[in-house]
């Protein structure tokens, strides 16, 4: 029964060592994400450009006295931006009042530089953004290549297990044979040629179904070995006593 038993305990060790495992995501996205930095990126240029252009055509318009073209476009421009607040207002209708030529130079003056600080803080975040996901993409590659290594390991000491289960029913055969046990030794080979095919059966969808049948197979052998088993019959009748001469 031992070739039985040996089945039984592998059967249990490979339902609970083939079992899924939970997968837990290692995976991220870079901070912020490059496409969607980039799809806010070419918002933020339309809206500059169609600004731009309304003033600039404000600009003509009111050069040929077309105030009504005026007053259109320069609605359509400001439905671009953020509504001002009282400060600001205050602070550009002091501007109109004291009409400065020198004061609207440092006007434009200042406007151009703090453009150039936007677009250059702008190209920065970019960058980051790549750097950032080209440092995500290598460590996800590298979490991905140590899953790789894990599961490997996981099926050689799966494999390792299940052929030295293996070997001991090939051993258990071969004493049944010389023990002349020639139907037990049989099915202890079988038993062991299962179980040593078993591990490469892991990532099939045969998986279920083989477990199954060494299960089966298992309890046959069980079952031939227990009604097989001869019983104890009880003694046989006193013999008669033998002729006595005369």
């Amino acid at each position: 029964m031992r070739p039985a038993l040996i089945a039984f305990l592998i059967i249990n060790a490979a339902l609970l060592i083939g079992c899924a495992t939970t997968d837990t995501q290692g995976t991220g996205t870079a901070t912020p994400p490059v496409d969607e930095l980039a799809k806010v990126g070419e918002q933020i240029d339309k809206a500059d450009a169609r600004i731009s252009a309304g003033v600039q055509v404000a600009r003509n318009a009111n050069a040929q006295g077309k105030a009504a073209v005026v007053e259109k476009e320069l609605a359509v421009v400001a439905s671009y931006l953020p509504a001002p607040d009282p400060h600001n207002l205050a602070y550009i209708a002091n501007r109109v009042e004291r009409n400065n030529p020198e004061e609207y130079k440092r006007a434009m003056e200042a406007g151009a530089k703090l453009l150039a600080v936007i677009d250059s803080n702008w190209a920065k975040a970019e960058q980051d953004a790549n750097k950032n996901k080209a440092a995500l993409d290598a460590a996800n590659a590298k979490v991905a290549e140590l899953k790789a290594e894990v599961e490997r390991v996981k099926t050689e000491g799966i494999r390792n297990a299940f052929t030295v289960a293996a070997g001991a029913c090939f051993l258990a055969a071969l004493g049944l044979a010389i023990l002349g046990q020639y139907i037990r030794a049989l099915g202890a080979f079988a038993v062991g040629s299962a179980i040593g095919s078993l591990p490469y059966l892991f990532a099939s969808p045969y998986f279920l179904p083989a477990v199954g049948g060494l299960a089966v197979l298992a309890l046959v052998i069980l079952s031939v070995y227990l009604f097989r088993k001869p019983k104890p019959t009880k003694a046989d009748d006193q013999a008669p006593p033998a002729d006595q001469g005369t």
